[in-house]
């Protein structure tokens, strides 16, 4: 069986001869990925489809190993997985992960106690203790003291395999929590080697919670207890091992602390024998830590996390583009959405061992499925961390984004409170697709360890949500001259881009028929205000006006307004008119020269700050007011004028012109619409 399984991972993982080049991208780290079989399963045959370009090689080892040769630059890797907190903050400490990031988190399995069918003549772990680790480990301890148990550990002076770090953690909660039977002695691994505790033999000479020999660990079979075996092997020899059971107090009696990726990878590998599976003699007999046991829910939880190994080091030789490619890929959501059905089907309760935490999760209420243009919308939720166990997403900004084609384009922005919830409230531009998304996210999540660890949540975003947004315009003003009647008002929301139409209607007042467009203006994106020019003969007419963007908004009709046009009034018209450095000079002329003194008023309304983006002008939008800025004499006899008047530049106005005479009609002029430069 070690035979099969050797050549097996030689394949998916061969010796790292050379360092990486612009065609190659070599990955080392733990051994759990590779024993579990999810790189030679999901992640290489994803990544290879995604960058044929590059040829890809994975090296599984121990934690400890990967990172020292992660450090050395052994072999040229450019990316480290690994799964030791208490290793990886020293990591990235020493300045080794690129731009000196913390890892991104890519996913987590669990831990389990796994232990010979005949649990109930040795540890009676399952019956005792099938959800409480730190008993489980007390008991095993107890019986090896006994003589009727093993425990086969993978050790880790040198390498500290992360699974070992895990395994510290738990023989100190053995200590801390009175559980520690009275034949078992423990010694506290250093710092350097991840913390934690771990079994010494009592004559080593060392008392309880002392420092551990063997530069900061125990490695010297002659510290060991006869029942706690080190195999310094990898994850899936290591359990193999206790299947077979050769050492400590003999077949059969042999615990062994692993992953589950890697257990259920083995439990259900074809086997050479008539039995199913590679590992026949074990049994999961401890999981899924309770609540009340010691370490909490929390306890058996193993987080991965993936590095780019920095190249400024000396001794290094990566090759960034596919490191940066294949991270991405990692925290992806394709391959994150594979995580959930790796494994799912070998019969374990616990269903598919990997679960995916890249990205944090994001809840969303609020977004109706309709709305009125301007209506404030409150849209509230949670980012929920994705690693079980870890602080709560506080502090982070948060994005509200309509989705237009494959891009997103922010709307409104908040902050998560302590607790990871939120409440944004905006109004939405237009009709469409609305989702909350977060960025990357670093934060510390372990404060307590020396450096603190911190980790890197790669951008996540809520479900998708459609929103069909009513449009809504307003009449505000009107005039009237010989042949034609204007229009002015302003429209919601404003323009979501340049296709937006807003269409003056009308009929006759009596009718009861169709109302026919006589005007229609396209306006630009971010405009909120119109002005249209319509022709009619003279009479008395109801006019409206009817907003339109189609597949954004929801048209709009506005109330109607009821206007004469008149049989005959004085034509007026705009000439010549010029802008220099924002100087308006207007020379214009009306149809019939008066009989007496007339005035004419220059009216301008400013619907926008004039903006180029990508080419097209985009308006900053203004209000819908026209104001009287100017005005000149037209003297008895004369016909023509000049009305000159400094104007803000940068903006688009809406100029109109009001003839009037002392007891004759008033007349008005079209719309003009100038850009003032």
């Amino acid at each position: 069986m070690l035979g099969l399984l050797a050549a097996a991972a030689l394949l998916v993982a061969p010796a790292v001869a050379s360092a990486d080049t612009s065609q190659t991208l070599s990955v080392i780290g733990t051994s759990d990925v590779s024993d579990s079989g999810l790189v030679q399963n999901v992640i290489q045959p994803l990544f290879h489809a995604a960058y044929p370009q590059y040829a890809f090689k994975y090296t599984g080892s121990a934690t400890g190993a990967a990172i020292q040769n992660a450090e050395a630059g052994n072999g040229g890797p450019s990316v480290l997985i690994v799964h030791a907190a208490s290793l990886e903050n020293q990591f990235v400490a020493g300045g080794y992960s690129y731009q000196n990031r913390y890892g991104n988190a890519i996913f987590t399995n669990d831990f389990v106690l796994a232990g010979p069918t005949a649990d109930a003549s040795h540890a009676n772990v399952l019956a005792t203790a099938p959800h409480n680790i730190a008993a489980a480990f007390a008991e095993v301890a107890a019986a090896g003291a006994a003589g009727t148990a093993t425990f086969d550990s993978r050790g880790g002076a040198a390498t500290a395999p992360g699974t070992t770090v895990a395994e510290h953690q738990i023989w100190a909660l053995v200590n801390s929590s009175g559980l520690k039977p009275d034949s078992l002695t423990l010694c506290t691994v250093s710092a350097a080697d991840g913390g934690g505790m771990t079994p010494i033999a009592n004559g080593a000479g060392i008392p309880n919670g002392g420092a551990c020999p063997d530069a900061g660990t125990v490695s010297a079979p002659a510290n060991l207890p006869t029942w706690y075996v080190i195999n310094a092997g990898n994850q899936a020899n290591n359990v193999i091992a206790a299947n077979a059971c050769t050492a400590g107090n003999g077949a059969g009696t042999c615990y062994v602390f692993t992953d589950r990726g890697t257990y259920d990878n083995l439990a259900s590998a074809p086997s050479t024998t008539a039995t199913p599976g590679l590992i026949p003699n074990l049994q999961i007999v401890t999981r899924d830590n309770a609540a009340t046991a010691p370490g909490g829910p929390y306890a058996l939880i193993n987080y991965f996390h993936a590095y780019i190994i920095n190249p400024a080091k000396p001794g290094q030789a990566v090759n960034l583009p596919a490191a940066i490619d294949f991270v991405n890929l990692l925290t992806s959501p394709t391959l994150q959405s594979r995580l959930s059905q790796y494994l799912s089907a070998t019969g374990d309760p616990g269903g598919a061992p990997f679960v995916a935490s890249a990205s944090p999760g994001i809840s969303a209420s609020g977004l109706p499925a309709t709305a009125n243009a301007g209506q404030k919308i409150t849209i509230s939720g949670t980012v929920t961390n994705s690693e079980p166990g870890y602080p709560p997403i506080s502090g982070k900004p948060v994005t509200v984004d309509e989705i237009e084609g494959t891009l997103p384009v922010p709307v409104a922005t908040g902050t998560t409170n302590a607790s990871g919830g939120y409440s944004v409230t905006f109004s939405p531009p237009s009709s469409g697709i609305y989702q909350v998304t977060t960025g990357d996210i670093s934060q510390i999540e372990i404060p307590t360890l020396s450096p603190p660890f911190g980790d890197i949540l790669s951008p996540g975003a809520s479900a998708a949500t459609t929103l069909s947004l009513n449009g809504a315009a307003t009449i505000r003003k009107t005039s009237t001259s010989t042949g034609s009647v204007q229009a002015a008002g302003t429209v919601g929301p404003a323009a979501p881009d340049g296709n937006a139409t807003v269409t003056l209607q009308a009929r006759g007042r009596t009718s009861r028929g169709a109302f026919r467009p006589i005007g229609s203006q396209t306006l630009s994106a971010g405009s909120a205000s119109y002005a249209l020019n319509g022709a009619l003969r003279p009479g008395k007419y109801t006019i409206r006006v009817v907003y339109q963007d189609k597949g954004l908004l929801n048209t709009a009709t506005s109330t109607t307004r009821n206007v004469t046009v008149p049989p005959n009034s004085t034509r007026l018209t705009f000439g010549k008119t010029t802008i220099k450095a924002g100087r308006l000079t207007l020379k214009g002329s009306v149809g019939t020269a008066p009989t007496k003194n007339a005035t004419v008023r220059l009216f301008a309304l400013s619907i926008g700050r004039v903006s180029i983006i990508k080419g097209k002008i985009v308006l900053a939008a203004k209000g819908a007011t026209f104001k009287q800025i100017a005005k000149a004499t037209v003297k008895k006899g004369k016909r023509s004028f000049t009305i000159r008047h400094k104007l803000a530049r940068g903006q688009r106005y809406v100029l109109q012109l009001e003839y009037t005479v002392k007891g004759e009609v008033t007349s008005f002029s079209n719309y003009k619409y100038i850009d003032v430069h």
